[in-house]
């Protein structure tokens, strides 16, 4: 089933309609019980990663009031890169083409969540977390430009949802707009970016080397900045509440995390995927306001996040299977049919 997820296909060549729903029903019934197995496994992987990922933007405002950010940034990451120790070997297996895909990828991530970051110093958890799920809104948008496939109306009807949801969120307070918003907005867009070069990386790619080339390219870049910045904690001063963050952090919410999505992606559709990662917006607020926080949730915040919260759902189901293949996958798929 995975190997044949070009569902716009149908609609660029009318005249293949038959066959290819003939081939889907065809692998669905060699479907053995160990993929299928895989996909549930994949499935509650997939959900378990929104839940660590809704706990990290309270637990990162927090800690980021007291630790430098990128000296925060790189020890969390280098926590996370412990994960992968058993797989550190195999690198001498790795080749051009994975170097240079996990450099991108590790680049792309280390902007987007280094702009979130900063914007978590002038932003609430909840807000950050709502706007951050717009990238389920901005990814078809960019597969789109990159595989020029116009938007159909259901997109734009959730396109003005978002935009509506997101002016109610940035315009909430007194302040207004906040530098952190935009920011975070920015983020958003690194994420999407990033969604859809691991979509297309892991079906190309060993995944466990891909993940240790992206963290190895995120751990130099946070403490080069941090060193060019100057920043400076003293970490014998450091509590044991400072070092079971970072751990849990770095190892659970950031090692495990990368580990389940890249895994989960292999296994289960992007538009499965997709619908699971809606979630994140929603436990983010849980962690913020309820479960670790206590940040305050207004009408017009719970308004502006309900409207982005159908925005992406009206998204990702209504653009199930966005084509993010390679040009080598797009030309097999195509002679199958």
């Amino acid at each position: 089933m995975q190997e044949i997820t070009i569902i716009f296909i149908d609609k660029h060549f009318p005249s293949v309609n038959t066959k290819h729903e003939s081939f889907t029903i065809m692998e669905e019934s060699l479907e053995t019980p160990q993929s299928s197995n895989n996909k549930k496994i994949a499935v509650a992987l997939l959900i378990l990663t929104t839940v660590l990922w809704g706990s990290t933007f309270i637990l990162t405002r927090n800690i980021i009031k007291n630790v430098p950010i990128f000296f925060f940034l790189g020890f969390r990451f280098l926590f996370a890169l412990l994960i992968f120790l058993p797989f550190l070997p195999r690198l001498k297996d790795a080749n051009k083409k994975l170097i240079l895909y996990g450099f991108l990828a590790g680049t792309v991530y280390f902007i987007a969540i280094a702009i979130q970051t900063i914007g978590l110093q002038t932003t609430t958890a909840g807000k950050a977390g709502f706007i951050t799920g717009l990238n389920a809104i901005m990814v078809p948008f960019l597969a789109w430009k990159i595989y020029k496939k116009p938007a159909n109306r259901s997109i734009w009807i959730a396109l003005v949802l978002a935009v509506i949801g997101m002016a109610l969120l940035m315009l909430e307070g007194e302040s207004g707009v906040v530098i952190g918003d935009i920011l975070i907005l920015f983020c958003a867009f690194g994420f999407a970016i990033y969604i859809i070069m691991v979509d297309r990386d892991v079906k190309v790619v060993d995944i466990y080397l891909y993940l240790i080339v992206q963290l190895l390219v995120i751990v130099i870049l946070c403490f080069t900045f941090s060193i060019l910045l100057q920043e400076s904690y003293d970490l014998s001063s450091a509590n044991l509440n400072f070092w079971l963050i970072i751990i849990y952090m770095g190892c659970i919410a950031s090692g495990l995390t990368f580990l389940f999505q890249n895994w989960g992606q292999k296994q289960v559709e992007p538009s499965q995927t997709a619908i699971i990662f809606t979630l994140e917006p929603v436990f983010a607020v849980l962690f913020a306001s309820f479960l670790i926080g206590n940040e305050t949730l207004t009408w017009q915040m719970l308004i502006g996040c309900g409207l982005i919260f159908i925005a992406i759902l009206i998204t990702v189901m209504k653009n199930q299977g966005f084509p993010i293949e390679s040009e080598e996958k797009m030309h097999d798929s195509k002679s199958i049919l």
